[in-house]
C-alpha cells in the first residue's frame, strides 16, 4: 500500500462548529460538504459532523443520494440550480432544494404529488450574485406562484454573497440589504420561512447582522478563513502525509526530474515521495513547494511528476520511510493550505478541493 494518506481531526472538526455555534445569533447550522467535503472526505466528515449540525448542504443531487447511502439521515439542501433530471433522486433520497425557476418548481411538485409527497423547497434570491436564482424584484410574485402547488412546502429563503471575504463591504452591504427588502415586503404579504439563509463562512464571522435563523458554513468548518477573513480561533482540519521511499546522491550540475528542470547546484540528496499531481499535489507547484521532514522545511524540486515528486535533503541523514508532512504540522514547524494557495496563485478552496480520492483519508482524534 502506498504510503500516501489524509488524516482528518475529528477534535478539529468538532471544535470548528463549536467555534460558529459561540458567534452565531441563528440557530440552524449547515455544514457544506460538496466537493468531497471540499477534499476533506465526505464519507469520512460527515459521520462526525451529523450528530452536531441541523442540515447538510451539497451541491448536486447525486452527492445528497451519496449522503443517504452512507446512513446519513440529517436533512440535506441541494444548494446548486437543480434541473428536471435531478427530480426523481430529489424525491427518493428525500432532500430539499433550492428554487430558481417556475419551471422546474412546477416539474417538482407534480413528480412530488404523483410520490404522495411534498417537498421542502428554499426560494433562491439573487441580490447582485448573477449566477443562480430569482432576481429580487421578481420573487414576491415567485413565491406568491409556488404558495399555489401543493407538491412542495415553502421551506426557506436563501441569498448568496459575491464579495463576503472582501476587504470592501459595499457589495455585501448592498446585497444584505436588498435581501431584507425582499423579506420585508413577503412579510408584509403574510409569507414567512422557517429558515433564512444568506451567510456563509465570511459572513458569519464578519457580519452578524446577515445571521438571520440559520448559518451556511463552508470552508471554515475546515478550519480556514477566506480572504481577508481573520479567525484566529479555527483548527486546521486536515493533514496530507507521505513517506520518503528512496534516496539518491547526485552530482554538482546533474538534473532532476522530467525536463531537466532542476540543476543540483552543489552535491547532494535527492528525496523521492510518494505523492504527484495524480493525487491533486498539482503540478504547479513544481519549484515553490516545500515540506516537512524531521520538523524541518526541505524545497520539491524539478517538476512534480504524475505519482511523486523529488526533494533536495542535503546532507542531512533523512531515512526511507521517514514521514514526510505536505500540509499541516510536524514539529514547530507548519505548512498551510493559504502558504500553498499563495504559491498557487490560487484560493485555499481549490488547493483541497483538487486532492484526489486515490489518497486515503483516516479518521484521527
Amino acid at each position: 500500500m502506498r504510503p500516501t494518506f489524509i488524516e482528518i481531526s475529528r477534535q478539529a472538526l468538532l471544535d470548528n462548529v463549536a467555534f460558529f455555534r459561540r458567534i452565531a445569533t441563528a440557530q440552524t447550522l449547515i455544514a457544506i460538504v460538496k466537493a468531497n467535503a471540499y477534499g476533506h472526505g465526505i464519507e469520512t466528515v460527515a459521520p462526525i459532523l451529523a450528530p452536531v449540525v441541523d442540515m447538510f448542504g451539497v451541491a448536486y443531487a447525486e452527492e445528497g443520494a451519496f449522503l443517504r447511502e452512507i446512513g446519513v439521515d440529517t436533512p440535506i439542501l441541494v444548494l446548486m440550480t437543480p434541473t428536471v433530471g435531478d427530480i426523481e433522486a430529489i424525491i427518493e433520497h428525500n432532500l430539499e432544494v433550492v428554487g430558481c425557476s417556475l419551471d422546474f418548481v412546477h416539474a417538482l411538485s407534480s413528480a412530488a404529488q404523483r410520490h404522495h409527497r411534498r417537498i421542502p423547497v428554499h426560494v433562491y434570491v439573487d441580490t447582485g450574485m448573477h449566477r443562480d436564482g430569482i432576481p429580487y424584484q421578481n420573487v414576491p410574485a415567485f413565491v406568491e406562484e409556488c404558495t399555489r402547488l401543493d407538491g412542495i412546502e415553502l421551506k426557506g429563503i436563501c441569498t448568496h454573497f459575491a464579495r463576503s471575504d472582501d476587504r470592501d463591504c459595499t457589495m455585501t452591504t448592498e446585497q444584505n440589504h436588498r435581501f431584507s427588502s425582499v423579506l420585508a415586503q413577503l412579510e408584509s404579504r403574510g409569507y414567512r420561512f422557517p429558515l433564512v439563509h444568506a451567510a456563509n463562512t465570511a459572513a458569519a464571522i464578519r457580519f452578524p447582522e446577515t445571521h438571520y435563523t440559520a448559518l451556511r458554513i463552508g470552508i471554515g468548518l475546515y478550519g480556514m478563513a477566506p480572504g481577508v477573513t481573520k479567525a484566529p480561533d479555527l483548527c486546521p482540519v486536515l493533514r496530507l502525509r507521505s513517506q520518503v521511499t528512496a534516496l539518491r546522491r547526485v552530482e554538482k550540475g546533474e538534473s532532476v526530474g522530467y525536463g531537466t528542470y532542476y540543476f543540483a547546484p552543489r552535491t547532494t540528496t535527492i528525496a523521492t515521495i510518494a505523492i504527484g499531481y495524480g493525487d491533486g499535489y498539482s503540478r504547479m507547484l513544481s519549484g515553490k513547494a516545500e515540506c516537512l521532514i524531521g520538523g524541518k522545511r526541505y524545497p520539491i524540486v524539478g517538476a512534480i511528476c504524475m505519482d511523486e515528486c523529488m526533494v533536495d535533503v542535503g546532507d542531512d541523514p533523512i531515512r526511507i520511510g521517514e514521514e514526510v508532512v505536505l500540509i499541516g504540522s510536524q514539529g514547530h514547524d507548519s505548512i498551510t493550505v493559504g502558504e500553498l494557495a499563495d504559491r498557487m496563485g490560487t484560493i485555499p478552496y481549490e488547493v483541497t478541493t483538487l486532492l484526489s480520492n486515490r489518497i486515503p483519508r483516516v479518521e484521527v482524534e
